[in-house]
């Protein structure tokens, strides 16, 4: 029944529920002694109480009437129990009580509560490492504001190109230290051109000589990214066929030359904007497509006073250099503008091959010191390698830097130079 409903008085004097409450005792029964099964005979069974929220009359009670808290009233209590009508407010009994464990799911013991470990702090992760762009005196606005945009006509032009290797001898006992990289250059990032430097290093079949060759496609040829990849990938291709029966200083570098000149004129007909044609001259290909070319060659095998045997030869104005803590950097061929008044831009490149044979150089790399082949957009800021650049870069080259770390350091950047960078470095395997 709802609590609204007065049923009588509660308390001590309230009259016994005709349902569930037992007679009233009387002094006899207080001084004689009982049937313990008379007793339990004569006690009703009151219905398990079903747990459930309070209301303002006090706990709900399944299977019983409801206690009122309201004063008695002077009218009989009837003989017959007033029909009890559902309080919507008041949770259902045949319901079970969500906040009561499932039947079958035994209550948690406290103790087992009290005695559980508490759960373990994850370790932090020990990460170690970070980055920050390499730069050498004054980098220029551009360098840290201008917009990389991506280059879509081209989809094989890569902007980045990292190389790294350990080069063994032929007996299998590591020698030599490669690093290698090509960036795309600010200029090209801007403009959405392609990257025109690439490199490519192979061992010869025999594995007594790793070749080095770097490139530098020349930028007023729109096909001339691929000119230098052609040039490193063949080029490297025909040296390792000629060290089969040349020892290096001795190759017929400008018959090389001349199947590469050969190879750029025959994909140069066939271009997707070009109209096929057998009649291109070596400078209509030039036009289209025309790139520098520095071709190294080192023996993996060290000569009896521990050095080993360097050959280099130069088309263009890619350079190859010697570099080390103590006498700097010492150019293996001419020097691009050294000396000139005003600098010039013109260079020798192929298709265009030149009437005389090249003269190789030949010279050592020894312990402490670097092989650099490099394209002019780390050459034009070295110079000469004796002022901020060079001894920058002598000095992070002292050593082999890691592989990201070469790359980062290739396209470092300075003011006014945004062309772009390719450069290979080989370094002697030092005995720990």
């Amino acid at each position: 029944m709802s609590s609204s409903e007065p049923t009588g008085p509660v308390g001590e004097d309230a009259p016994a529920d005709p349902v569930s409450a037992p007679p009233p005792a009387t002094s006899e029964s207080w001084g004689r002694p009982v049937d313990p099964a008379q007793a339990e005979a004569e006690s009703p069974v009151e219905p398990e109480a079903a747990a459930g929220p309070e209301t303002s009359g006090g706990s709900a009670v399944a299977g019983a009437p409801e206690v009122a808290t309201e004063p008695a009233a002077t009218e009989p209590v009837p003989t017959e129990p007033h029909p009890i009508e559902p309080d919507p407010t008041e949770p259902d009994p045949t319901e079970p009580d969500p906040t009561e464990p499932h039947p079958t799911e035994p209550r948690a013991r406290p103790e087992a509560v009290a005695t559980a470990a508490p759960e373990q702090a994850t370790e932090p992760i020990r990460r170690t490492g970070a980055f920050e762009a390499y730069t050498i005196g004054d980098p220029g606005r551009a360098f840290s504001h201008a917009v990389s945009l991506t280059e879509v006509k081209h989809r094989d032009a890569h902007d980045i190109v990292i190389d790294a290797a350990t080069v063994p001898d032929p007996e299998g006992t590591p020698r030599l230290i490669l690093r290698g990289a090509s960036s795309r250059g600010l200029a090209h990032q801007q403009y959405a051109d392609p990257r025109q430097d690439d490199h490519c290093t192979v061992l010869s079949r025999d594995g007594e000589w790793l070749v080095c060759l770097v490139a530098d496609g020349v930028s007023s040829g729109e096909w001339s990214h691929l000119a230098a990849k052609m040039a490193t990938e063949e080029g490297a291709a025909q040296v390792i066929r000629m060290l089969e029966t040349h020892e290096p200083a001795e190759i017929p570098y400008r018959e090389i030359y001349a199947r590469l000149a050969d190879l750029l004129a025959d994909v140069c007909a066939t271009l997707p904007d070009s109209e096929p044609t057998v009649d291109l001259t070596q400078r209509d290909v030039a036009k289209r497509m025309a790139t520098t070319l520095v071709i190294g060659i080192v023996a993996t095998r060290p000569g009896q006073d521990g050095t080993h045997a360097v050959t280099v030869v130069r088309l263009g104005d890619t350079s190859a250099w010697i570099v080390d803590d103590e006498r700097g950097w010492i150019a293996l061929g001419e020097v691009k503008n050294a000396g000139n008044v005003i600098a010039e831009s013109a260079t020798a490149c192929l298709p265009l091959v030149p009437e005389a044979d090249p003269v190789p150089v030949q010279t050592t790399l020894g312990e402490g010191a670097a092989l650099v082949l490099m394209t002019d957009g780390i050459g034009d800021p070295l110079g000469s390698g004796g002022g901020e650049v060079g001894r920058e870069l002598a000095r992070l080259w002292a050593r082999p830097p890691h592989p990201l770390e070469f790359a980062a350091q290739v396209a470092f950047g300075r003011k006014t130079f945004d062309d772009d960078r390719g450069a290979i470095g080989v370094w002697l395997v030092v005995p720990e």
